[in-house]
């Protein structure tokens, strides 16, 4: 923040008097969708401001401490669930930057076979697609340095697993990333300790930022606010709940996740059936092994390996993942000395997870006692078969890898597979969800566009149905998953949309 112009970053924590600014555009949230609305806004030559609930952490203060980590970069630290049949834990980002601070950079198109889905049965047509998002991918990748983990940061964990998924016929890859120079600190939970991971907090806001935009950080956006059933701002309030108010003449884009979006909107006196619902993501469960050689699972990059063969035959993509040493105690089998004993051989361990498309549906809503943000959500039995099968895939690659026990994780199998006899166990595993230890991070759909303002929240121009310069632009608008990481397709999405409402005059202006 050093090179940053004078009055660029606002302190919402520390203001004694309450603010009233006007931009052209206020957008809320600094994560993947509302970082690069911003720059792509101030090129256009609009002055922008960026509303961000959570802190603004320097590359310099990063800490190798994951409560730390915990407590100042993830909403709830960490702790959100979704309700339902199960509790799946979800992950987000609470910080500027959001989510790309602490994710491993991933960086997968829209798969096309999507794209035409979404044109097929919720009518994007022409407004959405490929032609559409190439050159929007194609800037966002040449920005950011996309390309595929290098052999000498790829780590034992990750090149374990391309070895193993290609004898499988998985037709496994190095994972795209955004990044430059990485080290293979496999730490990027904590946010990138040498900056070499390209998160919104280095790239995309601070390149905003130096031509222009302002960013007012410890903020809490209540609503949007609308006058004569337009949206002209958006009041909020600080840590010591001073009054925050950023009014906006052209535009207000919504960027604040498919978890917060809905229910910003909900606060901002938006109604629509289908506003929160049909709510999907990709739940993701793993296995740990110790292998016969050493991994060392603590070098290389944090997700360096993966294969999509199985997405569209049976909606699982398959991914590497190495975890801090803080959570390994969680994840392992035992106690007392066995659990010493296994902590020891770290060294040797690797971690491979499955991610499930899922087709199940669920609701985000806001509780009526304290306002905290929910989501429910159960998997089907249809999901839980390709869990199963999924599972049995990895545990069977890590036998082929030289596994000497396995930790399932799995209630009612043994915590721990010692035998490539025993795979059988995984590929029978139970069907009850609350059987697996699930997670996600890939979150879509609460708000979702469609041409039919009855079966949709948002146009096929990124505006609320019948809400002039309301705009929202990350991936609570999309109709579907995805089966592949979101980050990119969120960010092409949210650059389509502020490159055309940039050349577009906007409906009704504010004088």
């Amino acid at each position: 923040d050093d090179d940053l112009p004078e009055g660029a970053l606002i302190d919402c924590a520390s203001i004694k008097r309450p603010v009233d600014d006007a931009f052209d555009f206020v957008i809320i949230g600094s994560g993947a969708a509302g970082a690069v609305a911003a720059h792509t806004l101030t090129l256009a030559g609009y002055s922008v401001a960026l509303a961000e609930e959570g802190p603004f952490i320097p590359t310099r203060s990063l800490t190798d401490d994951l409560f730390t980590t915990f407590r100042r970069f993830f909403r709830d630290a960490a702790m959100q669930a979704m309700e339902g049949k199960m509790f799946i834990p979800y992950i987000q980002g609470r910080c500027v930057g959001g989510s790309t601070l602490i994710n491993s950079a991933i960086a997968w198109r829209t798969p096309e076979d999507v794209i035409d889905d979404w044109r097929d049965r919720f009518g994007l047509g022409s407004s959405i697609t490929m032609s559409a998002l190439e050159p929007h991918f194609a800037a966002l990748e040449e920005d950011l340095n996309v390309h595929a983990v290098a052999d000498e940061v790829l780590g034992g964990n990750n090149s374990k697993f391309l070895e193993q998924a290609r004898k499988h016929g998985l037709h496994p890859t190095a994972i795209k990333r955004y990044e430059r120079h990485c080290k293979g600190s496999a730490k990027c939970m904590n946010g990138c300790p040498t900056g070499a991971k390209q998160s919104m907090n280095v790239t995309y806001i601070p390149w905003a930022l130096r031509r222009g935009a302002r960013l007012y950080y410890n903020c809490r956006v209540h609503r949007v606010e609308l006058a004569g059933g337009r949206a002209v701002g958006t009041l909020g309030s600080g840590a010591s709940g001073t009054t925050v108010r950023l009014r906006a003449r052209r535009g207000v884009f919504v960027a604040a996740s498919t978890v917060q979006s809905p229910n910003i909107l909900r606060r901002s006196g938006i109604r629509s059936d289908h506003l929160g619902h049909h709510f999907q993501t990709h739940p993701g469960c793993g296995m740990g092994a110790l292998l016969q050689d050493e991994v060392n699972p603590y070098f290389g990059a944090t997700q360096g390996a993966e294969s999509i063969h199985l997405r569209v035959s049976d909606r699982i993509k398959f991914e590497t993942i190495s975890i801090n040493p803080e959570l390994l105690p969680v994840r392992s089998p035992g106690l007392g000395h066995s659990l010493v004993r296994r902590m020891t051989q770290a060294k040797n361990l690797v971690i491979w997870v499955m991610l499930v498309r899922s087709q199940a549906e669920g609701l985000v809503k806001q509780a009526l006692l304290g306002g905290r943000d929910q989501v429910r959500f159960n998997l089907t039995e249809s999901d839980m078969h390709h869990v199963r099968f999924g599972l049995s895939h990895i545990a069977q690659m890590m036998f082929d890898a030289g596994a000497k026990e396995i930790w399932t994780g799995i209630y009612g199998l043994p915590s721990i597979l010692t035998s490539p006899d025993q795979v059988k166990l995984v590929a029978d595993g139970p069907l009850d969800p609350r059987a697996y230890t699930f997670v996600t991070s890939h979150m879509f759909g609460a708000a979702r566009m469609g041409s039919d303002p009855r079966a949709s929240v948002v146009g096929l121009d990124f505006a609320v149905h019948d809400v002039p310069n309301l705009y929202v632009i990350d991936s609570s608008v999309f109709p579907t998953n995805l089966g592949v990481n979101p980050q990119h397709s969120i960010m092409a999405l949210a650059r389509l949309a502020a490159s055309r409402v940039a050349d577009t005059p906007p409906l009704i202006a504010l004088d």
